[in-house]
């Protein structure tokens, strides 16, 4: 039986239970995180605090009217899908949780397109629409990710963006060059780790030919 099978099934107020205890399992217990990362809006809507991002990182916010700049020029793709407004309904849960394995599906592949180099620097990268943070450590010429992280680590260099410029860059209509120049991505920390991840991301192996495969994991986020 599918999980959406067992909670059409379960009783309402059981099965918001049964949600938020599958997301509680991605890693949402940040007793003692930054102030920044206590929980991301696929959890907690209500929790996130895009104020005291913008505190940490100054200008943070400047990524949201970048990308609605460049969804409005059809650049970056917009999410059609209809979010349910109560949050303690079974499909507000549901679709979180989609929503939940479309962002990390989408830093997955993005992360298999990175070629590291010998002192490429540890980075996390947040979601700004969600505040989901992933952290990245490249080591031995691959980059290992831990999704749904607390937060960026001191030494972290931090990357603010967005689930939908994800999706721009794994369809190849936008570069990562050009992602930067137009605001969609800000990278925070000192200039030589800064320059290291997006040299990082400069290098970003292309996206697949029109005619791969169907089942190419990369075509499919």
């Amino acid at each position: 039986m599918t999980v959406s099978a067992t909670w059409a099934s379960a009783r309402p107020r059981t099965a918001v239970r049964y949600a938020s205890a599958l997301l509680c399992t991605v890693g949402l217990a940040a007793v003692g995180a930054a102030p920044v990362a206590r929980a991301c809006g696929f959890h907690d809507p209500a929790s996130v605090n895009l104020g005291m991002l913008n505190l940490a990182y100054p200008d943070a916010l400047h990524v949201r009217t970048a990308i609605w700049m460049a969804q409005r020029d059809a650049i970056v793709p917009r999410d059609g899908r209809a979010s349910p407004s109560d949050p303690s309904s079974v499909e507000f849960r549901l679709e979180a949780m989609r929503r939940y394995r479309d962002a990390v599906a989408g830093l997955d592949a993005l992360r298999e397109r990175m070629t590291p180099m010998d002192g490429t620097p540890r980075f996390a990268v947040v979601l700004i629409g969600s505040m989901l943070w992933t952290r990245f450590e490249p080591s031995g010429g691959r980059v290992a990710m831990t999704p749904h992280a607390t937060g960026p680590l001191p030494d972290d260099v931090v990357v603010v963006t967005d689930a939908p410029v994800v999706l721009a860059l794994l369809d190849g209509t936008l570069t990562p060059a050009e992602a930067q120049a137009r605001g969609l991505v800000r990278l925070y920390g000192p200039t030589r780790p800064r320059a290291g991840v997006a040299s990082l991301l400069d290098r970003l192996r292309p996206a697949p030919r029109a005619g791969a495969r169907a089942d190419d994991p990369l075509r499919s986020t």
